[in-house]
């Protein structure tokens, strides 16, 4: 990624004219780059206004941007990295990930001066739990004794939602799935994108519109002008933009994500499950359609897509709309939000060590969550890299199951049996990695597991104690208490939850590698 030195400027002076907050956004810039909250930003956001600077200037690299500053610059640099850390973090926990971007720019553009105590980031995270931006510019003023201009907010904070896609409101970039589409399409609506026809939902740059026009002189008309510096789709592109989208680079292009060429009409006829409208499922992320025009069901009976060129991207009522049949996309994945989650959240006894406890949640959240399995892993997300590699290690184990494997689990979290309890013994919770070998946690397989347990019994002496491992020839499991089972049971099933009566397992053990406690305090 590049940036443009005039670009910061111009930005920072067009979009916010008061000289202090041009001076915190001109800091916040480089921090949140490094994000990927706002990767066109500085380049883009201002469209065709920044295109001669960009010229004029040509792009420095971001490295060569950091090696530029002062070493109080880097400081204040890292700070608010730390800072915007902190604030992602407090934000997760108050279940409000969709709010992290507005706090983190708020904060970086308000707060310079503001005391922080140790318990500033909590206090000032719980008061975005406000919907309603104008109260939230309030909050904020009174408690913190700051002047902020809701307009003014308003006004950058405008551009910046339009011109940058929030990462934190998706469950899964590694999965094309009904509910990031569903986002992908209110995002695509609550920050005004525009309808031109043959754009893809990158922003309509002079160059870009002045290609369109010679190209398509009968479908760009006048009323295309005012989309000009916003990002911007056709109707079909809609979805595949959301499709095209890859968000390690921030680009929209059919190169990440290739799909068949076919019209609205192919597709429809080209879906397994589909309908006629009076029976449209309450699942977000399903296609309705009307004649030749797509929108996407985002749930409450209401329908987005893009209208037309005057109208852009609308919400409207199914009942309204003159919808006539309904369709689960073929390029889609459908299930509820829990099965496409990746993000490992789950109560620890104790961060510092290693316990049965902490083992129990470790497993019902990779239950809940949905995690397949994958021979050889041990609950890191599915990557076609990862697959490679696995199936180059492990060969048939993983490669008799390669294509259920892409179709089921490929951009989930998935483990092997073993690999479910090591994941959790490996697993650091300040940095989110599972870092192999580490915190005592021997890279053995099941048996080896089994036979270096000092404690350990025939099933049927099996203790009342929730963390057990119960064990059979070549398999493990994690016992949970009264009765029940979490295992990585094999390709087919992935993890999944047992009756502890019924199925195979000859032993329990004490897994070696964690401490044992009776109760939660």
């Amino acid at each position: 990624m590049s940036i443009t030195a005039a670009a910061v400027k111009k930005a920072a002076a067009v979009l916010l004219p008061k000289k202090k907050v041009r001076k915190a956004i001109g800091f916040a810039a480089a921090f949140l780059i490094t994000l990927a909250l706002l990767p066109v930003m500085l380049l883009l956001a201002m469209g065709h206004q920044l295109t001669k600077a960009e010229d004029e200037y040509g792009n420095i690299d971001f490295s060569q941007f950091m090696q530029s500053l002062s070493p109080e610059q880097k400081e204040r640099f890292s700070q608010m990295e730390d800072d915007g850390k902190a604030i992602e973090k407090e934000m997760e926990k108050l279940g409000i990930k969709d709010m992290i971007v507005k706090a983190q720019i708020i904060y970086l553009t308000y707060f310079d001066d503001v005391h922080k105590d140790e318990d500033f980031f909590a206090e000032y995270c719980s008061l975005f739990k406000e919907n309603d931006n104008e109260k939230l510019i309030e909050n904020l003023g009174s408690k913190y004794n700051l002047s902020i201009d809701y307009s003014e907010f308003m006004r950058s904070y405008s551009v910046i939602v339009n011109v940058s896609i929030n990462p934190y409101l998706f469950v899964n970039f590694d999965l094309k799935n009904n509910i990031d589409l569903s986002v992908w399409a209110e995002n695509a609506y609550e920050t005004q994108w525009g309808c031109v026809p043959h754009t893809d939902g990158s922003l309509l740059t002079d160059e870009k519109y002045k290609a369109l026009k010679e190209k398509y002189p009968q479908d760009i008309t006048a009323d295309c002008d005012k989309w000009l510096s916003r990002r911007t789709v056709d109707n079909y592109n809609l979805l595949r933009s959301y499709l095209w989208y890859d968000h390690e680079s921030g680009t929209i292009s059919e190169d990440n994500y290739p799909i068949s060429d076919m019209t609205v009409q192919e597709l429809f006829d080209s879906a397994d499950v589909k309908g006629n409208i009076e029976t449209l499922p309450q699942t977000k992320g399903i296609a309705v359609l009307k004649e030749n025009t797509i929108g996407i069901f985002v749930g409450n009976g209401n329908a987005i897509y893009a209208k037309s060129a005057e109208d852009g991207i609308v919400k409207e009522n199914i009942s309204a709309g003159g919808w006539t049949s309904w369709f689960e996309i073929p390029w889609i994945q459908y299930g509820d939000e829990k099965s496409f989650g990746n993000e490992i959240k789950f109560e620890e006894y104790d961060e510092k060590k290693k316990n049965n406890l902490g083992l129990v949640q470790w497993a019902i959240q990779a239950h809940e969550n949905g995690w397949g399995y994958v021979y050889g892993t041990y609950g890191n997300v599915l990557t076609e890299p990862l697959l490679q590699d696995r199936a180059a290690v492990f060969g048939s184990e993983v490669t008799s199951y390669t294509d259920f494997i892409r179709s089921n689990w490929l951009g989930k979290r998935t483990a092997d049996c073993v690999g479910l309890i090591k994941g959790y013994g490996w697993y650091d919770s300040k940095s989110g990695e599972i870092k192999v070998g580490s915190n005592g946690m021997m890279d053995v397989g099941a048996n080896a597991m089994f036979a270096n347990a000092a404690v350990k019994g025939t099933i049927d002496t099996i203790p009342e104690v929730p963390g057990l491992a119960v064990w059979s020839d070549g398999h493990i499991g994690i016992y949970i208490g009264n009765g029940e089972v979490i295992e990585a049971m094999n390709t087919l099933r992935g993890v999944t939850r047992t009756k502890l009566a019924g199925r195979e397992w000859t032993h329990w053990l004490q897994i070696p590698y964690i401490s044992y406690v009776e109760e939660k305090e």
